[in-house]
């Protein structure tokens, strides 16, 4: 916002600190859930899929789906975390 009017520069300044600050807390409050539920779904995905891939239990296993869906969820808390701290630092820059 370089060429912008001071009062829009300073009007969207204040209201993105008025939406981040609301966003971050709530993001920040599920985020050991959210870590909680995507390492288990991770951890617990892989060792059923190659568990169930060894015993051969079933003719049509759909392994590389559960494989993708378990690698998938350690994707999305890592993306998480990533989207976490990019938000907390650009907030933190705009003080």
């Amino acid at each position: 916002m370089a060429h912008a009017h001071p009062v829009l520069a300073a009007s969207s300044r204040l209201l993105w600190k008025v939406v981040s600050i609301p966003l971050i807390t709530g993001l920040l409050m599920l985020k050991p859930v959210v870590d909680f539920v995507c390492g288990f779904m991770a951890i617990g995905g892989t060792l059923a899929a190659m568990a169930f891939e060894i015993s051969a239990l079933g003719p049509r296993f759909p392994f590389p789906l559960m494989m993708g869906m378990s690698l998938g969820f350690g994707l999305f808390a890592v993306l998480y975390q990533a989207a976490l701290m990019f938000l907390i630092e650009d907030w933190l820059i705009a003080n």
